[in-house]
């Protein structure tokens, strides 16, 4: 009986020695190195990241980047570049790394200057040499002579002024990039329906001669499409005609908002059922929400006139949509005296930011 009890504790012992040998043995492999990270991805993504950071240039005009954008995206390049080259990290760390990285990237691709609602820009006079559209709509524009004299009696055609649009430097300094109108020089386009939308916003620069009351800056058909203009004090004003039945014609101006003489300023204006704007240099100067109804599509199909109130053709001519008789009447001259360059018409209101997105993109090379 002694004996088993014996052979039992030697037993006991044996068992334990094999414990702890297989103790010993499983603590020695946990110190296994680990597998050492997957950072393919991660470096093809730096690689990648970085073809686009070289290749970008920061600016202000479309396809430049917003200045400070490439140092923030650089700093997310670093960061994932010293993930990729230490030795120690984890495979979570380097997934991590490759996430941020890809998000910055996608950040920085947000900063990119696009065109302003070009799906919705219906012309753009750039003025670069000639008035032809720069979208693809071909809304070309035509130099013309216009009307520059006092009335002749109605109806006779009132006297012609002779003079074209002259080619100018623009306000860089750029020779033939902009027009200068006098003596009733006007740019005449051909009617489109795209061209008399049921909302609008119009952009141009303008460098005015004096306070002529009547600098046009775009026309279309007097008070049956919309007008666009310089009063005798310099302040943008606007005339729209609309399906309001009780009150369709809304004119409206700046109010406070004064266009310098001589100096380049950008004046846009904006309407939409309900509400008129007006900007100056970016800047928002004016707002009129006593305006109802869409801007109506004209009786008669007259072409679009830059710098002039009408075609010359038009003028005292017999109306053919139940307008008046003397709708047409020519009063006195109605043109642009200054200079004007890259005109923009959309066929709907922008955003104060998208107004100001334009003067951001305009106002320097």
């Amino acid at each position: 009986m002694k004996n088993a009890k014996v052979y039992l504790f030697i037993l006991a012992l044996l068992m334990f020695g094999a414990a702890s040998v297989i103790s010993s043995c499983s603590k020695s492999n946990d110190s296994t190195p680990a597998p050492t990270a997957d950072k393919a991805k991660l470096s093809a993504l730096i690689d990648s990241v970085n073809t686009v950071y070289t290749a970008a240039v920061e600016g202000t005009k479309p396809g430049t980047y917003a200045a400070g954008s490439k140092a923030i995206l650089k700093t997310s390049i670093d960061l994932a570049t010293t993930t990729k080259n230490d030795g120690a990290a984890t495979q979570a760390t380097v997934n991590t790394s490759e996430s941020s990285l890809r998000r910055a990237a996608k950040t920085f691709q947000n900063s990119l200057i696009q065109e302003v609602s070009a799906a919705n820009l219906v012309a753009q006079w750039k003025f670069a040499g000639n008035a032809n559209d720069a979208t693809a709509n071909a809304n070309n524009g035509v130099l013309k002579t216009g009307p520059a004299g006092a009335a002749p009696t109605f109806p006779a055609a009132p006297a012609d002024g002779t003079v074209l649009p002259i080619a100018v430097a623009d306000r860089f300094g750029r020779a033939n990039q902009a027009y200068e109108f006098n003596g009733g020089a006007y740019i005449e386009v051909p009617y489109r329906l795209a061209l008399n939308p049921q909302a609008i916003t119009i952009s141009a620069w303008v460098k005015p001669f004096d306070s002529n009351p009547d600098n046009y800056i775009v026309s279309l058909n007097r008070w049956t499409g919309y007008k666009f203009q310089l009063q005798g004090d310099r302040k943008p004003f606007l005339t729209v005609t609309t399906t309001n039945t009780t009150n369709p014609i809304s004119d409206r101006d700046a109010a406070s908002g004064i266009v310098a003489v001589n100096v380049w300023s950008h004046v846009v204006s904006s309407y939409v059922d309900g509400t008129m704007k007006f900007y100056i240099n970016g800047a928002l100067v004016k707002t009129w929400t006593d305006v109802t109804g869409t801007i109506r599509a004209v009786g008669q199909q007259v072409p679009l006139c830059i710098g002039q109130q009408l075609p010359k053709n038009i003028y005292n001519s017999a109306p053919t949509a139940g307008q008046a008789a003397d709708y047409f009447q020519y009063y006195s001259p109605a043109y642009f005296k200054g200079q004007m360059d890259d005109i923009r018409i959309y066929n709907r209101a922008l955003s104060d930011a998208e107004v100001q997105s334009i003067f951001t993109i305009e106002n320097t090379l």
